[in-house]
């Protein structure tokens, strides 16, 4: 009868065990990424002579469809200026860049694009932008991130 108590027993914590690691076993694309959802902008001290503003986002139309955009904006017309927009999708522990797409303008002070993307439901992605310039054989550059969305 001891035996018998035993094996129950022990047969009980492995059910439970094993029912408690499949609810916490979730696909590592549904997990959301770690830290603030905000969008965020990154420069040297030494980038901001020309270079006056910059950014991305990112936007979720529904079913699949995404639209990523970016601009980057110097204080005054410089001989070369442009934004560099990457999609990035969250593989359960890193973001990975999935494709990218320059925007260049030559004698401007402003430069934007946009691109609208189909995905793979069911992961999070973001922006992440370059951006730099060239005025005088002089060269600026930062980077920029959007906040994350799931596709649903």
């Amino acid at each position: 009868m001891r035996f018998k108590k035993c094996a129950f027993f022990v047969l009980l914590v492995g059910v439970l065990l094993a029912a408690t690691s499949v609810a916490f076993a979730a696909d590592p694309e549904t997990k959301a990424p770690p830290g603030a959802n905000e969008p965020f902008k990154e420069a040297g001290i030494e980038s901001l002579l020309y270079l006056q503003d910059w950014g991305c986002d990112i936007n979720y139309a529904g079913d699949g469809y995404l639209n990523i955009n970016g601009f980057t904006q110097a204080y005054q017309t410089v001989d070369y200026i442009m934004v560099r927009l990457y999609l990035q999708r969250w593989d359960g522990s890193n973001w990975v860049d999935m494709a990218s797409w320059p925007f260049e303008r030559y004698s401007g002070s402003y430069v934007a694009g946009a691109k609208d993307l189909q995905v793979t439901k069911g992961y999070y992605y973001r922006t992440k932008a370059t951006h730099g310039l060239t005025e005088n054989g002089y060269n600026e550059s930062a980077s920029s991130y959007s906040g994350y969305i799931y596709a649903n």
